[in-house]
């Protein structure tokens, strides 16, 4: 006689069944934009860059890698606070009481939630028809013979961002110590001061008088990425502002970022950035709003 299996029935926390919008925008220092309230939820993260969120009559300064979260029919406005601000926007709805609980505050992504934003981007880039960039955009047209399963990944996607927020509400992640805050600090302020130069961790080793492998580790714990590839993003951001400028040549810049051929730092800029560093200028003078 053989065994009956006995399910476990799994219940929903949460459901997205609709997608409004889904951005990526690149301002410069001069956008603006007047504002909107609607009906869906909609959540903006900072990439890069510094923004101003208003949520009705209260505002917040959202730093790279913050998130904030907008409940259905709040008024709502962001602006960028510096130049080279990047932000991504999805509007969305569905079954999502629980996300009242972190509506309205200043959420802080951890690498892992990243990946689920960085995913929800590359899908789009399969599904949908126009570029993500478009700011009064009313509706999400599919390409042609669009993969159909890139629906799924996002709302897959978006539906484990919104509940690892959720969980992280929940249970607080136990902070840094005091002397691991100290020694990123230092790191960091290392590498801003030698942004025009190069820089090697064995170099940050020697300075701070800790192993590379510590250093090493304890970067990419609290700061989600390794040293050598936010050395380069400070770079490439340092680079950016340069262009938004409109005052060097990109040789110029190249040179004056401590790099040895124009070559490589064009494969860094589009291995950042998506785009040439040309491509990029003629974007700030034709829009303002970069691809």
């Amino acid at each position: 006689m053989s065994e009956k299996y006995i399910p476990i029935e799994i219940k929903n926390v949460l459901s997205v069944d609709k997608l409004y919008s889904l951005h990526y925008f690149a301002y410069s220092k001069m956008f603006s934009f007047e504002g909107e309230a609607h009906n869906f939820w909609e959540i903006v993260y900072c990439d890069s860059g510094e923004a101003d969120i208003t949520d009705d009559n209260n505002n917040y300064i959202l730093k790279q890698g913050h998130a904030f979260i907008h409940a259905p029919n709040s008024f709502h406005n962001v602006r960028p606070n510096r130049s080279n601000t990047n932000v991504i926007v999805a509007g969305f709805n569905g079954r999502l009481q629980p996300l009242y609980k972190i509506a309205g505050t200043v959420l802080e992504i951890s690498q892992n939630e990243r990946h689920f934003i960085k995913n929800m981007l590359s899908e789009s880039r399969r599904v949908f028809s126009a570029p993500l960039n478009i700011v009064y955009q009313y509706s999400l047209d599919l390409q042609k013979n669009a993969q159909i399963s890139a629906l799924q990944n996002i709302k897959n996607c978006l539906e484990c961002l919104l509940l690892f927020l959720l969980e992280d509400k929940a249970q607080a992640a136990k902070p840094a110590d005091e002397t691991q805050n100290y020694i990123i600090k230092q790191m960091l302020n290392i590498m801003q001061k030698n942004i025009e130069t190069k820089i090697t961790i064995q170099s940050l080793a020697y300075k701070l008088g800790y192993s590379s492998t510590y250093l090493k580790k304890l970067f990419k714990d609290i700061m989600g990425e390794s040293i050598i590839q936010y050395f380069i993003r400070l770079k490439i951001e340092k680079a950016k502002s340069y262009m938004s400028e409109g005052i060097y040549s990109i040789s110029e810049i190249s040179e004056m970022l401590g790099y040895d051929t124009l070559q490589y730092f064009s494969k860094q800029f589009k291995d950042i950035t998506n785009m040439s560093p040309s491509a990029y200028i003629k974007s700030i003078k034709e829009t303002g709003i970069l691809k």
